[in-house]
C-alpha cells in the first residue's frame, strides 16, 4: 500500500541573517530625545523578495523607525533581516509560494527578528527598549491580495 506523505517539507531555510544595519544618531541631543521618546516612534516593516536560481529565494524584512512630527531631534534606524530558503516542493504553485514567502516564513521567523531588532537597539544604547509589537503576517496578506 502507497501512502502519500503529507508531512513533506515544502521548502527549506538555508540561513537567516543580518543583512543591513543603519543607526543614525546624528548628534547627542538626538540620542537623548529617542531615549525618553521611544515609545513614540513608530516601526515599520517592509517585506520583499527576490528569487535566485536553484529554487532558492531570499525574503528581506527590514525594520524601519519612524519618529512623529513632535520630536525635534530625530534618530533613524532601519534593520534589514534576511531568510534564504529553499522550496523543495516543485509542485507548489505561484499562490502557495506567494503565501509560504510572505505568510508562513516571517511567521516562523518573527521571534527571530524581534529579538535580532530588541539586541540590537540595547546594545546601541537603548537599555530599556524591547521590541514586543505583534504582526499578523496572515492578515496584511488577505489585505494586500483581496482587494
Amino acid at each position: 500500500m502507497n501512502e502519500i506523505n503529507n508531512t513533506e517539507k515544502k521548502y527549506e531555510t538555508i540561513a537567516k541573517y543580518i543583512k543591513d544595519i543603519s543607526f543614525e544618531i546624528p548628534t547627542p541631543d538626538s540620542f537623548v530625545d529617542a531615549a525618553q521618546n521611544l515609545g513614540l516612534y513608530t516601526t515599520k516593516l517592509d517585506i520583499n523578495s527576490k528569487p535566485y536560481k536553484n529554487n532558492l529565494i531570499e525574503l528581506n524584512c527590514k525594520f524601519l523607525l519612524e519618529a512623529p512630527d513632535s520630536i525635534k531631534h530625530k534618530i533613524n534606524a532601519e534593520v534589514c533581516i534576511s531568510i534564504l530558503f529553499k522550496i523543495l516542493d516543485l509542485k507548489m504553485t505561484p499562490e502557495e509560494i506567494k503565501k509560504t514567502v510572505l505568510v508562513t516564513i516571517p511567521n516562523e521567523h518573527f521571534d527571530y527578528m524581534k529579538e535580532i531588532v530588541t539586541s540590537l537597539f540595547q546594545k546601541s544604547g537603548f537599555k530599556n527598549f524591547n521590541f514586543n509589537k505583534t504582526i499578523d503576517f496572515e492578515e496584511l496578506y488577505k489585505k494586500q491580495f483581496t482587494n
